[in-house]
């Protein structure tokens, strides 16, 4: 079958998970991207990691709020009248338009969707907005080639929704050749008293729910420490609670975005990354990956439509991934130091035999067939 073109939202690779999957496709696969540039970044064309491929920029209209539609254009009429295979990357009511519009176009060809996470929900007009473009995603990708889910809880959940099994795939996600290089290759934690490092790394939005973990921790009664990295709305907000949690001398260190170099360095230094979002949104986490590479644990919470617990579940560590256990499991991490290392083992162990580089280029070849 022939390399694929790519469809998707933002302008790849970006820093966001979908960027950076849709980026490692393009590298394995070649082909071009096509993209709404929804943020803009073509203009600049400064780029988070090395490009080889051709993209190509759809025009757009925003008819209200954030919403992109394409609109009727030459590179469009291309797209739509290739027979080359479509690959779309979900959410967004754009690109399924396109997606729907190729299989109506032309219904021999192979057209996919990469079903990144599902919609949460939320109140307001928003949320119904939300909503009702879920309620239509979930009416057309039954009738594609296939749509491809990033997890096994995301698969279950497409096909309890009227998805064909044999037209679900799992594909997870997948660090770059260098990134997993130079993760692998840092030793396994020591055997040491030291107060617990914890390490958080996202968007600081509300999603993430950095206030339960920093609430978790005014709690634990062992020495610890927590280094915060990213940006976002709700930075000053987390910062704020943390100083009315710990005051001026807090063991919290709110590092902002660092470039890659300085996360790789938080990641060899901490013990423990936690990830508590509380939405479906959230359905992987490619930051996971990159700890559990370095041999650490990543604790997060299972949601029955986000893969977020499974990327990281660990036989060593028997909890219920739910928020009202997350002390429990901090405590238990601050107080054994054997059991950080056991723990970090483990998931060096799962990164080598489910999401390592190699093991996800053999999953690739079974995507498209």
């Amino acid at each position: 079958m022939e390399s694929p073109f790519q469809l998707m939202r933002e302008w790849p690779p970006g820093y966001g998970g979908v960027e950076r999957v849709a980026h490692e496709l393009a590298s394995a696969w070649g082909g071009t991207v096509y993209s709404f540039d929804a943020q803009s970044r073509s203009e600049d064309e400064i780029d988070a990691l090395k490009v080889d491929y051709l993209r190509r920029v759809l025009p757009t209209c925003s008819p209200f709020g954030r919403l992109l539609l394409p609109l009727p254009s030459r590179v469009l009429w291309r797209l739509l009248r290739s027979s080359r295979p479509l690959y779309g990357h979900l959410p967004s009511p754009g690109v399924l338009l396109v997606l729907l519009l190729a299989r109506l176009l032309k219904p021999d060809r192979p057209v996919f969707a990469h079903w990144h996470c599902f919609v949460a929900p939320e109140p307001g007009s928003k949320g119904q907005l939300f909503a009702l473009y879920q309620w239509l995603a979930l009416r057309v990708v039954p009738h594609l080639t296939k749509v491809i889910a990033t997890s096994p809880v995301v698969a279950t959940e497409l096909i309890r929704c009227g998805c064909q099994q044999a037209r679900v795939a799992v594909l997870p996600c997948c660090l770059n050749a260098e990134q997993e290089k130079i993760l692998l290759a840092m030793p396994s934690r020591p055997i040491t008293a030291t107060p617990l490092r914890v390490l958080f790394i996202g968007r600081l939005d509300s999603y993430k729910r950095l206030d339960w973990l920093l609430e978790a921790l005014s709690s634990l009664k062992d020495p610890w420490s927590l280094a915060v990295v990213g940006d976002g709305p709700r930075r000053l907000v987390f910062e704020a609670l943390s100083g009315q949690l710990f005051g001026a001398n807090a063991a919290v260190t709110f590092l902002g975005r660092l470039d890659e170099a300085a996360k790789v360095e938080q990641l060899a230094s901490a013990d423990v990354l936690v990830l508590p979002s509380d939405r479906s949104t959230e359905a992987f986490g490619i930051v996971q990956l990159e700890a559990m590479a370095a041999g650490m644990p990543s604790l997060a919470f299972q949601h029955h439509r986000s893969g977020m617990g499974w990327v990281g579940q660990l036989p060593g560590l028997s909890w219920s991934q739910q928020p009202d256990q997350l002390l429990m499991v901090l405590n238990q991490l601050a107080t054994s130091p054997d059991l950080r290392r056991e723990l970090g083992l483990e998931a060096r162990e799962r990164y080598l035999n489910l999401f390592a580089r190699k093991v996800w280029l053999r999953c690739l070849q079974s995507v498209l067939s």
